[in-house]
């Protein structure tokens, strides 16, 4: 693939209907323009394909494409698999949302894009009349063809893209949740009952290691939102250090609204949560 290849992918995003039902995808199609006139978009060997490609202010190509990715794709599916990622990465250069936001953000935009592709598919302007062999200028992708946005589209279906995002060890560090996020967020789509088991381990594990009394507080509110054993096991699987939980909590416990509430959940769970003093 070329720079014509990423000229042809723009194109195709810039007459979609995911491209002209919103102000962010307009200002996504004027990003891409205005990258690609000032050459700032390339074809990178950015190692094994899993990355697909990367967005970041520096000197050079700025939306890096993997051509390893590229490459491995089906050639039927090159075309609508580049215009995805550039539309991902484009949202990252549109959007001056915190890293976290700025990620929902571009698979938000992507995943409607998705959508289009693998349903209605999208009319190629840059192919009208169609080339010679391919009697369509409608470019269409297999829905089975990119099954991250199947497990994407899924969890967006309920309300839980946060999760899908958050079970990817790259946006789980300090750039990107903080104890003060996760307390901030509790309540946020459709509450903790609605986060994924492995989700509420991982918020579990970053308040414990901040020993605040104030964001600790919360560990109690996120362990209380399990129902079923299972959850409870993959939760505390994630949840890090139980020494680290135990300290979490030890102060709380001498604290009336909370010392009942830790007890109720050691019964309920068979955990031991608070550390045990030995006897004399």
């Amino acid at each position: 693939m070329n720079g014509g290849d990423i000229a042809e992918a723009i194109t195709l995003y810039q007459y979609s209907a995911t491209a002209r039902s919103s102000a962010r995808g307009q200002a996504v199609v004027r990003t891409l323009g205005d990258l690609y006139r000032r050459h700032e978009i390339g074809f990178h060997d950015l190692g094994p394909p899993t990355l697909h490609g990367n967005w970041q202010r520096r000197a050079g190509d700025d939306l890096q494409v993997n051509i390893n990715y590229i490459d491995r794709l089906p050639a039927a599916m090159r075309l609508g698999g580049l215009s995805l990622l550039l539309v991902h990465e484009a949202t990252h250069a549109t959007v001056a949302f915190p890293s976290l936001y700025s990620e929902m953000a571009a698979r938000l935009l992507s995943i409607g894009y998705f959508q289009e592709l693998s349903g209605p598919g999208v009319f190629n302007e840059a192919n009208d009349p169609p080339r010679p062999g391919q009697p369509s200028s409608i470019v269409h992708i297999a829905p089975g063809s990119f099954p991250e946005f199947g497990r994407m589209s899924e969890a967006l279906r309920k309300d839980q893209l946060i999760d899908y995002i958050l079970s990817i060890p790259d946006y789980t560090g300090p750039g990107y949740i903080t104890p003060r996020w996760i307390v901030d967020n509790l309540t946020n789509w459709r509450g903790l009952r609605n986060r994924w088991p492995k989700t509420r381990g991982l918020y579990i594990r970053l308040l414990a290691d901040s020993r605040d009394l104030y964001f600790n507080r919360a560990i109690i509110d996120i362990m209380e939102s399990i129902e079923h054993r299972p959850d409870w096991d993959t939760m505390m699987g994630a949840a890090g250090s139980l020494r680290s939980i135990q300290l979490a909590l030890d102060d709380l416990s001498a604290q009336p609204q909370y010392g009942g509430r830790i007890v109720a959940l050691e019964r309920r769970w068979g955990a031991h949560l608070l550390e045990e003093i030995p006897r004399m």
